[in-house]
C-alpha cells in the first residue's frame, strides 16, 4: 500500500488531515483541486461544491467518494449503475464507488458524463453546475491520470 500512498501524498500534497505525515498513519486524500476561493467567509466550503476523497483500501484498490454538490444528471445514474456505484440524490447528496488496478478508465468516463450536464446545448436544473462540473471532471480526469501512473510505475 506503501507505493500507491507514497504516489497520492507526493500528488496531492499529503493526506487528507494535513496532520498526519507517516504514510503507515493516513489512507484518505482530498483529490478535489480545492482552493482558498472555495470557501466561504465562515470558512467552509460552499455548499455547491463537490468534494472528492479517495482512501487507499490497496495498492491495486482506492475507494472514491463524491460528496456535496455532486453533479447529478441521467448519464450520471447511468454511469452508477454500470459501475456499481451507490449514488444518493438528496441534497448534498453522495456518490461512492471502488476502483481496482486498470479501472481507472471508469473516473474518465464519469468525468465525461458529468462535463456533459454542461455541454453547449444542454439545460441543467442547478446553476451552479456551470462551475461545478468542468472542476469535477478535470479532478477525476487528474485522478485517473495520477492512479495510472502510480499503477504503472
Amino acid at each position: 500500500m506503501l507505493k500507491l500512498k507514497k504516489a497520492l501524498f507526493d500528488a496531492y500534497g499529503g493526506f487528507g488531515d494535513k496532520r498526519i505525515k507517516n504514510l503507515d498513519k493516513g489512507s484518505t486524500f482530498v483529490v478535489d483541486d480545492r482552493s482558498s476561493g472555495d470557501y466561504g467567509a465562515d470558512k467552509n466550503l460552499f455548499l455547491w461544491f463537490c468534494s472528492i476523497f479517495v482512501e487507499v483500501i490497496s495498492d491495486a484498490e482506492v475507494k472514491v467518494s463524491l460528496c456535496g454538490g455532486v453533479p447529478i444528471s441521467p448519464s450520471v445514474e447511468t454511469w452508477a449503475k454500470a459501475n456499481g456505484a451507490k449514488l444518493e440524490t438528496s441534497p448534498g447528496g453522495q456518490l461512492v464507488f471502488h476502483i481496482k488496478k486498470g479501472e481507472q478508465p471508469a473516473l474518465l468516463s464519469l468525468a465525461d458524463a458529468i462535463q456533459g450536464i454542461v455541454a453547449p446545448g444542454n439545460k441543467y436544473p442547478v446553476a451552479a453546475y456551470k462551475y461545478v462540473c468542468p472542476r469535477t471532471a478535470n479532478s477525476l480526469s487528474r485522478l485517473a491520470n495520477e492512479l495510472s501512473a502510480a499503477w504503472i510505475a
